[in-house]
């Protein structure tokens, strides 16, 4: 068996995904939470993959994936009756107007431009 340096962040972040799945299992299977599972785990995949984008930065410095974690995170308190849409919905026009902000405040790094000693 090989180590790696350095861990793969999308692994880890399945492996967080499939703890907090067997817990929250765990949990109602003992009647600490009151849930009912069916399909109500689905959005859990949207935060996953949002997850698995934020871990991968891009090329010019900026991290994808954190619309798919908040909508992922919406729809999963709404499954659970956290919240719901018809009375939450403005949070999706917060999260908007702090999503402009960010955009605003922190600029993508522009790509390094290739030295005089590396052009060919």
């Amino acid at each position: 068996m090989t180590y790696h340096d350095r861990p793969g962040p999308v692994g880890i972040i399945i492996g967080f995904a499939i703890i907090f799945l067997g817990v929250a299992l765990f949990l109602d299977q003992t009647g600490m939470f009151g849930w009912q599972v069916r399909w109500s785990f689905w959005p859990i995949f949207l935060i996953v993959l949002g997850l698995a984008r934020f871990s991968q930065p891009r090329p010019d410095g900026t991290r994808g994936g954190g619309w798919l974690m908040f909508i992922g995170g919406w729809l999963l308190l709404n499954e659970m009756h956290v919240l719901r849409i018809r009375d939450s919905w403005p949070l999706l026009i917060i999260a908007l107007g702090v999503h402009t902000m960010w955009k605003a405040i922190v600029r993508p790094t522009p790509p390094a431009a290739p030295r005089a000693d590396q052009q060919s």
